[in-house]
């Protein structure tokens, strides 16, 4: 292998962890914001619908029972609505690196067509 093809595979690879990296790092920033939002929202909704039960439940106190049972199952259907929807997302993630992964199988075909032994044609002789 000449020197010139050694230096050209290294720039290529180099281009390509450099690529790489930047991509897994957009990754991590997007998956911290997303956690972050995510702890916030639910730690907010469960405040909010704790102190919603609790309005309705000293409002209704006659009820006191009635109301409870409506809240845990209503608090129980959003769960359940919410792990669905959690379980759907999760089935239908985008492969990561979309970028790399293509790039590297551009490179796979242009390494392999570079590398290749010409074939004799037997019917052009």
């Amino acid at each position: 292998m000449s020197s010139s093809i050694r230096s050209a595979l290294g720039g290529l690879i180099a281009a390509r962890f450099s690529l790489f990296g930047l991509e897994l790092r957009d990754e991590l920033d997007r998956l911290a914001i997303m956690v972050a939002y995510a702890i916030a929202a639910a730690f907010l909704l469960v405040m909010a619908l704790g102190f919603l039960g609790l309005a309705v439940l000293f409002g209704f106190w006659e009820y006191r029972i009635l109301i409870s049972s409506i809240f845990a199952g209503l608090f129980t259907g959003l769960g359940l609505f919410a792990w669905w929807k959690l379980n759907a997302l999760m089935t239908c993630l985008s492969a990561p690196f979309p970028l790399t992964s293509e790039e590297f199988a551009q490179d796979k075909k242009l390494i392999n067509a570079a590398f290749a032994t010409p074939r004799s044609d037997p019917e052009a002789d």
